[in-house]
């Protein structure tokens, strides 16, 4: 009886769909269903382990800059209260310009701490046949069962030719 229910309700909700039927010189009819576009988008899950939700999207966009942000948090079914257990975040940006872009983000870990990276790529070249760029990264590890971490950094020179 429920799956009965369920597929009435599931075709009442399709038949309720705006459409248009629109008519070409050939006299082809055509069905048209608005579409909307989706900038941002949220996600979430449940698995045996836990649910997690996470949404991304673009902050800003012109000819000049993007920034794109990120967010999230999961909870596992075997921890206690409502806090998350783990959350996190990332900023993104580019200069479309002159091809640099950089991020931030951390990630925290409940009772094992927290973890920071940043990271900055610029162009210093770029023609047809060849690219090459300075790109550097920044992450610690902060808090948590082992304390607080070295700093792990680095700085590459990529090039990079198309024969």
């Amino acid at each position: 009886m429920k799956y009965f229910v369920l597929i009435a309700f599931l075709l009442a909700v399709a038949a309720a769909l705006p459409f248009e039927v629109v008519e070409d010189q050939e006299g082809e009819q055509y069905y048209v269903v608005p579409v909307s576009r989706e900038k941002r988008q949220t996600k979430w899950g449940v698995s045996d382990s836990g649910f997690g939700i996470g949404h991304k999207g673009t902050i800003l966009n012109n000819d000049n800059h993007r920034l794109d942000g990120s967010a999230y948090a999961g909870k596992n079914w075997e921890s206690h209260g409502v806090r998350p257990d783990q959350f996190g975040g990332r900023l993104d940006y580019a200069h479309k310009p002159s091809g640099a872009s950089a991020f931030v983000g951390a990630d925290n870990v409940r009772h094992f701490g927290t973890d920071v990276n940043a990271g900055v790529k610029y162009n210093l070249h770029h023609s047809k046949n060849w690219d090459v760029d300075l790109s550097g990264q920044y992450g610690r590890h902060f808090g948590g069962p082992g304390g607080t971490g070295n700093p792990n950094a680095g700085v590459l020179l990529n090039v990079n030719g198309r024969f």
